[in-house]
């Protein structure tokens, strides 16, 4: 009966809240050093199982759990270091060139997908799709940089290139 597994889903999202929340609030705590972000994250994980709807066997909560709340603890930490960054590199504009919050939000959450698809790049096809693109240097000074040859320096700019385009396309690689 399609009515009844969307029951039998939340009581066990419930059991599963009731018996490992407080202990996750203490695992998160430890590894933040601050019980509000804990309690924030230990929210955030259980929100992201009623979303997505899976809840894990009762033999594999805890480490369900810790495996949700770690990505979601990843995501804040990279979260904090873009936003920290990207308010460096504009505290010392003129005022009329600072962007609205409201901006500065979009740019923010723009920089972090860029972050996080270049996370995924492989370190070579990173390494030389930035020094191309943010240091401006030839193909011949990444591959003697790099100590590559300087067809494979081409390979991994246009591999890097090609999946900034999948990217802007809505599709990851």
């Amino acid at each position: 009966m399609p009515g009844v597994e969307p029951i039998a889903q939340q009581q066990s999202l419930e059991t599963l809240y009731s018996d490992h929340h407080t202990w996750l609030v203490r695992w998160l705590r430890k590894r933040m050093n601050c019980s509000h972000h804990a309690a924030d994250l230990a929210h955030d994980t259980y929100l992201r199982l009623l979303t997505t709807g899976n809840t894990p066997p009762v033999t594999e909560s805890r480490r369900y759990l810790t495996r949700i709340a770690s990505g979601l603890m990843i995501d804040l930490y990279r979260r904090r270091r873009v936003e920290s960054a990207y308010l460096d590199s504009i505290r010392y504009l003129p005022e009329p060139e600072i962007p609205d919050t409201e901006t500065r939000q979009l740019i923010i959450e723009t920089l972090i997908e860029i972050d996080v698809m270049l996370d995924k790049l492989p370190t070579n096809v990173r390494r030389a799709l930035l020094m191309r693109q943010l240091d401006g240097y030839s193909y011949r000074e990444i591959a003697e940089h790099m100590q590559v040859s300087v067809s494979s320096v081409e390979k991994y700019v246009a591999q890097g290139l090609a999946a900034c385009y999948l990217a802007v396309n809505g599709t990851s690689t």
